[in-house]
């Protein structure tokens, strides 16, 4: 495998480093920290890419706290300043990457997404009876450093470039485990584990991570029908035992490789005409795409509570249309027309 290498400088280019800053600021137009530095552009980008450059750069502190849905998670934020470093070295690197990925794998991806993953998922379940259903337990507390480190570097050849990335990986660790060298004689060694939700290289770490296992799936087991969103994956297949023994080879190699676990209730073998979940849709065999019913009342439930709070002032109404805007936008992809009547109609207090 080929190892690529005069990258650092790439990374701390002043245009990659403004490019960065840009995408950074997407959707944060209106935090404090993402203005102030914008206030100062050019002195902030020239003083981080001296530090960069220098080998003084030294990540900050996250900022952490907890969000409640689709379920309870620990964000970790990262200062402004990092968050622009994180954008510059996946500028870079993730084109290195992309020809490596498996054409099903859809997650943070360009041109992918849940909504091209719950397509390619119903494709399969018209083409095969059974599908086999599996997630991973706390896959992003989970990811083991040292691994994670020995993928990048099959890879990337710029040893500073795997200095910088290592020192991001390093600044957020859930927990450790002791590692042991090959023989007796070696040294014991304190492995960190956990990517920290929220930065963008941990979304496009997680997908380097499972890139070993799509192609195991793929090419050792030669599973034909496949499909993965991040943790969550998808297993075809016409003959429901040779599929059962599959799943137990994928568990133990996700254990053994990876040191992950498949998680014990989210594994399942389904049959793809009683309908195959995934990605907030159920796909049947037949062709029918149906909104998973937990996500319609997730719905449900924050249109209300926006609703209410906009008819006491406390809400921008601005606001509850988007949140509409998206929503129908993201079911419409399903046979959803009822669905949606049903759901904004009982919502706003109206019978039809």
């Amino acid at each position: 495998m080929k190892r690529h290498n005069h990258l650092f400088e790439q990374v701390c280019s002043f245009e990659n480093l403004h490019a960065a800053a840009i995408s950074a600021m997407r959707g944060k137009k209106g935090k404090r920290p993402a203005a102030t530095f914008f206030a100062n552009l050019e002195e902030e980008l020239i003083a981080l890419r001296e530090e960069l450059l220098s080998g003084t750069y030294q990540h900050g502190d996250y900022h952490y706290f907890q969000i409640h849905e689709p379920k309870e998670r620990t964000v970790a934020a990262a200062p402004f300043r990092d968050r622009v470093v994180h954008h510059a070295v996946v500028r870079v690197v993730e084109p290195l990457f992309e020809n490596r990925f498996i054409e099903d794998s859809f997650a943070c991806r360009k041109g992918k997404g849940t909504h091209a993953a719950m397509r390619r998922a119903a494709q399969f379940a018209r083409r095969y009876p059974y599908a086999l259903k599996c997630d991973i337990r706390k896959y992003f507390a989970n990811v083991d450093h040292e691994i994670l480190s020995n993928q990048l570097t099959r890879v990337i050849g710029d040893l500073r470039l795997l200095d910088l990335m290592k020192g991001i990986l390093a600044s957020h660790s859930e927990k450790t485990r002791i590692a042991w060298g090959d023989d007796l004689f070696s040294a014991r060694r304190v492995v960190g584990c956990g990517l920290p939700i929220g930065n963008l290289t941990s979304q496009f770490w997680a997908n380097v991570y499972l890139n070993a296992l799509d192609h195991f799936v793929k090419h050792t087991l030669r599973c034909k029908g496949y499909v993965r969103y991040m943790d969550d994956f998808l297993l075809f297949g016409h003959n429901k035992a040779e599929l059962k023994a599959q799943g137990r080879v994928v568990k133990r190699w996700v254990r053994h490789q990876l040191r992950l676990e498949v998680h014990p209730d989210k594994y399942r073998l389904l049959r793809s005409c009683a309908g195959v979940d995934f990605c907030g849709f159920v796909v049947f065999a037949d062709g029918r795409i149906r909104v998973r019913t937990q996500t319609a009342r997730r719905f449900h439930k924050r249109f209300r509570h926006q609703l209410r709070l906009a008819r006491s002032g406390q809400f921008d109404f601005l606001k509850v249309r988007a949140t509409v805007a998206a929503w129908i936008g993201h079911v419409k992809h399903a046979q959803s027309i009822g669905l949606r009547r049903a759901v904004l109609c009982a919502a706003s207090g109206r019978t039809g």
